[in-house]
């Protein structure tokens, strides 16, 4: 799943900005319960992305939203509308949630299988993760029948494909590439 850049510098600069406070770990809630009030709403969210709708009326709502919260949420919340870049709250929120984990030697994976995987290999995997990593590791899994076989590691913005599928396209690929030489020889 890719990030959208704004959500990248934006999430980054909260995160710092809490951190230079200590508060990053008090934030992230407050961020995540936000965000999923929003998207719970299909109307609120329809609202706030609607770019007829005016900035002042995006930041009462949000601030309504956001009463009780930490001053650099409710400001982020305002500096996103001011800039139009409300649309990338969620991935703000992801970012900062990465870089929180991050920070507290957190690791998040999320293992991808064609079919389920049970929970001794589950735990095996976590533990050659975290004695690889040095971090506590958190393993989501999900089933994809599309991986075919194998399986496909996402942990963070590096994604780790060890799957049927994946070598499929990459023989695909590669066999697109190559060249034939008269003759039928490569």
């Amino acid at each position: 799943m890719a990030v959208d850049p704004a959500g990248q510098v934006y999430g980054t600069a909260l995160f710092e900005s809490a951190e230079a406070g200590a508060r990053a770990t008090s934030i992230e809630p407050q961020l995540v319960a936000i965000r999923d009030a929003i998207a719970t709403s299909p109307e609120l969210t329809q609202l706030l992305h609607n770019p007829a709708f005016p900035a002042r009326g995006k930041k009462e709502i949000l601030l309504a939203l956001a009463t009780g919260s930490d001053p650099l949420v409710r400001n982020l919340l305002q500096v996103l509308v001011d800039n139009g870049r409300l649309t990338a709250f969620s991935d703000v929120v992801d970012v900062f949630s990465a870089r929180v984990r991050a920070s507290e030697r957190q690791l998040e994976v999320e293992l991808t299988t064609a079919v389920p995987v049970g929970s001794d290999e589950a735990d095996r995997l976590r533990d050659r993760l975290a004695e690889a990593s040095g971090k506590d590791v958190t393993l989501r899994r999900r089933v994809d029948p599309a991986v075919l076989g194998g399986i496909v590691l996402r942990i963070g913005d590096q994604l780790i494909d060890a799957s049927v599928r994946g070598r499929l396209d990459g023989l695909r690929l590669a066999l697109r590439k190559a060249r034939i030489a008269p003759g039928g020889q490569a």
